[in-house]
């Protein structure tokens, strides 16, 4: 919770659908963040420069603008690289995600929204922000810093030959001033750089450059290699070339980080277009072996049940494959016992495996130079090696980073294995969900069965099995119980969650209720199905019809209003029949409102969800529960099929027969 003294955090969200507004709204107010909440995608544009707040949040499909859309022009906004933006849609399909990330979007969620994860994600994504502001002051501080310091001045003859350096000198290379003098300073130079130093060197010398600039390295005192800036310039009177002055600055870090973040922007791009663990796999050993220079790289597979590895990848700057490990070093690789899969540095780590590095070779003399574990959190997948057939300098704390993007090459692994097991279960899963539906329609009432009163019902299941389910029945001779929910979601999950709660209701096995008074049945059910316990929430239409005195007492969660239709002077009018409650299983510890309605012989109650108006258009707006309600009124009441022909209205307005949600509708026809 934010201290009272601070100032909020600013949470915009843009949804153009009211009950998820709200639900976020309250879901995130309670970890006291200050909440804007708009419409559509331009008005969250409008709201964003207005208000600057710290995080954006965006559903996918709105009119006017859609998520899309706005994050790519709110992106384009000043000051906007820093704000990240949570894409929140039901879109969950691979094209989906691609096309949230290539507009900007820092991270994605699929309804329906867990609120405790949806917390998580937040407050992850607010500490990233932090924690990058204060990186970007940190390197500026940093900067400064160094600008500040005190630079190596140096002096040559024309030779090359070092005439004088500044302390400094001692700073960057571990030599005294004493120690150089006298030598020439391509001695310093690392000698893959010597050619680019000698031509630069030659420029000066030439007249062809008034001063010069190189990014070289250099070769400290133990031998170990850095990098330096060199800006020289000529030294000369009455025209006549005298030396070399300039000045030296130690870009080692900056070098080191430069060389990592391309090697990271490397695999990372190729984990990202891969479309197998494989293609991934072979193209992260590439990615990180040219980078180095290095000819070889291979993954080994590590068995949990036996602890030993197994030859998978291979990858070969000749783009040709040969197995040319012999089969000893092979035996020696396979039976290594890891014994520090998380490692704290890598040096450390790397004096582990340093007793193969002489052994492990290849038939093209090719000698182990790196090697890293592949991890996903604790579980341990595989070893990459990289081999050489020139000697490398290693550098421990780059290595050190490259070795820490084993726990994301792990997490690339899982996941795509996590996809092609999902593609396995697609068929089977289908399957399921047809013998659910036709469980659920097993379940659902049988108007032949009613008394004294004229219902219809229609109940469509999507092909992923909405939430949807629905029921009526006499509590005695003069009460009717009418109730429709929806779960969020889809799948086998939602559907039994709906069953459950039918039971208990049909049952009337909840506790402390009463079964005539709607509110108790919503609270014990809330209290009952919290998000917070593994449970989607759901929306949910309770009436109690009276038959004697035509009372319709009701309550509501989130749920799209009944629509009572009534006939006038003018053809048809309508009331919409709803209360103030949040769907169930948001919160906890609250009380559900009840409202009281008295019919009229004749009139007829709709009850539905909103699967049957949330239908898109081609325009890419939505179709709306208000036209929707204007075909109700469109339609003869006095009609025995009124339901097949609303049904084929929304058909037309669909244009297929496959709905996205479940589409289910009663209509209640109160006596003459």
């Amino acid at each position: 919770m934010l201290n009272s003294l601070e100032e909020k955090t600013v949470i915009l969200i843009a949804d153009d659908e009211s009950l998820s507004r709200k639900s976020l709204s309250l879901i995130l107010k309670k970890d006291g963040y200050e909440i804007v909440a708009v419409e559509n995608g331009q008005e969250c544009l409008t709201s964003y420069q207005q208000r600057q707040p710290d995080i954006v949040l965006l559903d996918g499909l709105m009119p006017i603008m859609d998520g899309f859309e706005c994050c790519r022009q709110l992106k384009q906004l000043p000051n906007s690289e820093d704000t990240p933006v949570l894409m929140i849609t039901g879109l969950d399909d691979n094209k989906s995600v691609n096309q949230a990330y290539e507009v900007g979007a820092t991270d994605f969620l699929t309804k329906p929204i867990n609120p405790a994860v949806l917390r998580r994600r937040i407050r992850y994504l607010l500490d990233a922000k932090k924690a990058e502001k204060a990186l970007r002051v940190s390197e500026e501080k940093y900067r400064s810093l160094v600008e500040n310091l005190k630079e190596v001045i140096f002096y040559t003859d024309l030779n090359g030959i070092i005439t004088f350096l500044n302390p400094a000198w001692k700073e960057l290379t571990d030599l005294s001033p004493q120690e150089s003098l006298g030598h020439n300073f391509a001695e310093y130079i690392y000698p893959s750089d010597l050619p680019r130093y000698e031509k630069g060197w030659k420029f000066l010398l030439e007249k062809k450059t008034l001063q010069y600039y190189w990014q070289v390295r250099y070769i400290k005192k133990n031998g170990d290699m850095g990098w330096m800036e060199i800006f020289a310039s000529l030294i000369t009177k009455n025209d006549e070339i005298l030396g070399v002055s300039g000045t030296l600055n130690d870009i080692t870090e900056r070098k080191r980080i430069e060389r990592y973040q391309k090697i990271e922007r490397d695999v990372i791009k190729i984990l990202a277009e891969s479309d197998g663990v494989d293609n991934g796999i072979q193209g992260a050993l590439g990615a990180i072996a040219q980078n180095f220079t290095w000819e070889r790289a291979e993954y080994w597979e590590f068995n949990d049940t036996t602890h030993l590895i197994h030859y998978h990848n291979l990858w070969l700057n000749s783009g040709e494959e040969s197995d040319t490990l012999t089969a000893r070093d092979k035996e020696t690789a396979r039976k290594m016992v890891w014994h520090n899969w998380t490692f704290k540095n890598y040096e450390h780590w790397w004096h582990e495996i340093k007793s193969i590095e002489t052994t492990l070779t290849t038939q093209e003399d090719m000698r182990l130079i790196f090697a890293f574990p592949v991890n996903n959190g604790e579980e341990h997948l595989g070893v990459m090696f990289f081999f050489s057939s020139t000697h490398h300098q290693k550098d421990f704390l780059l290595l050190e980073n490259v070795a820490m993007m084993g726990n994301q090459i792990g997490l690339f692994i899982k996941k795509k294995q996590a996809e092609e097991e999902l593609k396995r279960r697609n068929l089977s899963l289908q399957a399921e969900l047809n013998l659910a539906s036709d469980y659920v329609f097993s379940l659902l009432p049988s108007p032949d069965e009613q008394e004294s009163i004229n219902i219809e019902q229609k109940f469509i299941p999507c092909a992923k099995l909405g939430g949807d389910i629905f029921d009526y029945y006499w509590l005695d001779e003069e009460h009717l119980v009418i109730y429709l929910l929806d779960v969020a979601g889809h799948g086998i999950h939602s559907a039994l969650l709906s069953v459950s709660i039918l039971n208990l209701v049909r049952n009337n096995s909840l506790y402390n209720t009463d079964p005539y008074q709607p509110w108790t049945i919503l609270t014990e059910l809330n209290r009952l199905f919290q998000m917070d316990e593994g449970n989607n929430y759901f929306t949910i239409w309770y009436g109690v019809y009276n038959k004697n005195s035509n009372e319709l007492v009701y309550s509501s969660a989130g749920h799209p209003p009944a629509i009572l239709v009534s006939p006038s002077e003018s053809g048809y009018k309508y009331q919409a029949l709803s209360t103030p409650n949040i769907p169930i299983g948001l919160m906890s510890d609250i009380e559900f409102d009840q409202n009281l309605y008295e019919v009229h012989n004749g009139d007829s109650l709709y009850l539905f969800s909103d699967g049957i108006y949330e239908i898109q258009l081609e325009n890419g707006e939505i179709w709306g529960l208000k036209n929707f309600t204007e075909t109700l009124l469109q339609i003869p009441q006095d009609n025995h099929h009124n339901l097949e022909q609303v049904i084929d209205r929304v058909h037309v307005v669909n244009k297929s027969n496959n709905f996205d949600d479940d589409l289910s509708i009663l209509r209640i026809v109160f006596p003459q």
